[in-house]
């Protein structure tokens, strides 16, 4: 996973970005598709949609275990301390006009049986299946689209922080040259070759920059935070950013879609599944005046006896019951038939998102496609540009020292290339992150997960 830079610069970045402990650098570097591949196995949301698919795969199969019979068993026993008292007109004892009070019942009872019950047509039952069949898909493609959700974060985060990077190294480089040509001035100006207020300048100058230095290390340091926390990575671990940033021909990145085809979205799959779920609900509810059929069943053992004699047979009694029973739906004052016209609107609500998503995925993906041109010119253009202000500060350093250039026009040539520098970086990372825009459009995310 190491990978060789140059050591003036890697030294300068480490120590920038205080990537030293006890001593000892560590030097450990991630390109892009490395950064992914351990945000696949540590990235807290995708830990939380995967709990959230297992989830939904939980509730599939509670639904299907309805279809299962149901088989309940109680045990009992009670002893009557006082009988309850019924009364009884007094005719039935020879005393009429009165009322008698018998107790009624034995002191010991005791009872254990099972009751089965299972479900032999339910059209709402079925129909609940496949609702929570086409849950669990729509989790897997909320999953999915997590996942997607998660490359286009870290990728858009890794090239700021490769812009960030640039900024530092190209900075150390021209603070090296400062320092060299400070240091020349200073024997200079004691032989009285230059002028004092030339090195004050050029003092101040390597000032400033140190001072933008530190700013660049501090955006840097923030923007390596937000990367690991969307990686899923410990902040105290360190790691530098690695890989190249090319500029490759557009022709290599765009897939042809003149047919006009819409892009196989997750976003569309996602609501077309939340279509299907729905219709289903529709039809659950439609099915909820369909009667149901159930078959019932019982078995038990019942004890009575005035005294404990468990084992007496006599006292025993064993019920048997099978039977079916069918529930028929007849009034429920036409809840039922609102609730089916809600969901009715929900269902055309979600039938217009639909017809806006699909408008906007070919609207997203002509904007990726037109922004990948423009920042493909931009970045080639400030290419050229850095290269030829590279060239005039290269010579008006060899100039200045030959005594043929002035002071002012050094540090204006060396602001001109710096600028240059930092507008290539900056349109650079741009053209990489508009590559990750257009791979977003078509559906295509997931290739960056491929080196």
């Amino acid at each position: 996973m190491n990978r060789r830079i140059s050591k003036t610069v890697l030294l300068s970045l480490l120590l920038l970005c205080g990537v030293s402990q006890k001593g000892k650098t560590q030097d450990v570097i991630f390109d892009l598709q490395e950064c992914l591949q351990y945000a696949l196995q540590n990235s807290y949301e995708l830990h939380k949609a995967k709990f959230e698919t297992q989830e939904a795969e939980a509730r599939h199969r509670e639904a299907k275990s309805e279809l299962l019979p149901r088989l309940n068993g109680s045990v009992s026993a009670t002893d009557n301390v006082k009988l309850a008292t019924s009364m009884f007109p007094g005719d039935m004892f020879g005393m009429p006009g009165e009322y008698i009070g018998v107790e009624m019942g034995v002191k010991y009872g005791a009872a254990a049986g099972l009751d089965l019950e299972q479900v032999v047509f339910d059209a709402g039952l079925f129909t609940g299946i496949k609702m929570s069949k086409n849950a669990r898909e729509l989790a897997e493609l909320k999953s999915s689209m997590t996942e997607e959700e998660m490359i286009y974060n870290i990728g858009n985060a890794f090239y700021d922080i490769m812009y960030s990077q640039n900024l530092l190294k190209n900075s150390m480089e021209t603070l090296i040259i400062m320092d060299s040509i400070y240091n020349m001035m200073a024997l200079q100006v004691m032989h009285d070759v230059t002028r004092e207020i030339d090195l004050n300048r050029m003092k101040v100058n390597i000032s400033n920059m140190k001072v933008d230095i530190q700013k660049t290390r501090a955006t840097f340091s923030q923007q390596m935070n937000c990367l690991k926390v969307l990686m899923g990575m410990p902040l105290e671990y360190r790691f530098l950013a690695g890989g190249e940033m090319q500029l490759p021909s557009i022709e290599q990145l765009s897939t042809d879609n003149s047919n006009g085809n819409i892009p196989n979205r997750t976003e569309l799959l996602i609501l077309n599944r939340e279509k299907n779920a729905n219709e289903l609900e529709i039809r659950q509810l439609r099915q909820g005046y369909i009667p149901i059929l159930s078959l019932t069943g019982s078995l038990g053992y019942n004890f009575e006896n005035e005294k404990l004699t468990l084992g007496n047979s006599q006292f025993w009694s064993n019920p048997i019951a099978f039977g079916l029973t069918l529930s028929v739906p007849i009034f429920d004052g036409a809840a039922r038939h609102y609730r089916i016209r809600r969901s009715q609107f929900r269902l055309r609500q979600i039938e217009e998102d639909i017809r806006q998503q699909q408008q906007t995925v070919q609207s997203d993906l002509q904007n990726a496609r037109l922004q990948l041109q423009v920042n493909s010119r931009s970045a080639t253009a400030q290419q050229e540009n850095m290269q030829v202000a590279e060239k005039s500060y290269k010579q008006g350093i060899m100039l200045y020292e030959e005594g043929l250039y002035s002071i002012t026009d050094l540090l204006d040539t060396e602001k001109s290339y710096r600028e240059a520098q930092s507008a290539y970086a900056y349109e650079l990372s741009n053209y990489h992150k508009s590559i990750i825009e257009l791979k977003k459009s078509e559906g295509t995310l997931n290739t960056l997960l491929n080196k």
